[in-house]
């Protein structure tokens, strides 16, 4: 038997727990809004763009806060948080998280060889971000889903493996199976 503790969420509309996921769920909420300012210009869109194009544009499914970051806390310089997909930065604070809330401390598991499997789809972050990230020299590492999770590994110093995970929508429930095999095969230990 597999067992979850230490699950954390971020979703669209402000949720910040699992039990926020099953509320959206449940009440039917709609967790849709309009573009924050800071992402991209939706008024500035080119006029050959029909009414529905437009319309799509100019909502989605968006995480609040999701371009702060604490940096210092994961020895990360300002050059590397900027040109880093947000994905990555927020994987980093729900991994923390997550273990927070099992009372596991980074101290306790150095280089234990506990497997990191994450569930990512492909960044889109390259189409918004500024230039300056674009040219940086994190911008490869920074926006590639092959690098999130031996980001996960490397803060945490952890030894086991990692992989993430792209399979569209079920890239969460595949890095979940993965993860079960690893711990079958006991190529890791948690």
């Amino acid at each position: 038997p597999v067992a979850m503790s230490g699950v954390g969420a971020l979703l669209p509309g402000g949720g910040i727990s699992v039990q926020d996921a099953w509320m959206i769920g449940v009440c039917g909420r709609d967790a849709i809004g309009e573009v924050p300012l800071c992402r991209w210009d939706v008024v500035g869109l080119p006029s050959s763009c029909d009414a529905l194009s437009v319309e799509r544009r100019r909502h989605g499914g968006f995480i609040d806060g999701a371009d702060l970051f604490a940096l210092s806390a994961f020895g990360v310089s300002v050059s590397e948080a900027s040109a880093m997909d947000p994905q990555q930065r927020l994987l980093l604070e729900q991994g923390y998280a997550s273990l927070h809330a099992v009372r596991q401390r980074r101290g306790t598991l150095l280089s234990s060889d506990i497997g990191v499997c994450i569930g990512i789809e492909r960044p889109d972050w390259a189409l918004v971000q500024p230039p300056t990230a674009r040219s940086s020299i994190y911008a490869l590492t920074g926006d590639t889903i092959s690098s999130a999770c031996g980001r996960v590994s490397f803060a945490l110093g952890l030894h086991g493996p990692c992989s993430s995970v792209d399979t569209a929508c079920s890239s969460a429930l595949a890095a979940a199976h993965w993860g079960c095999h690893a711990l079958e095969r006991g190529e890791c230990c948690d």
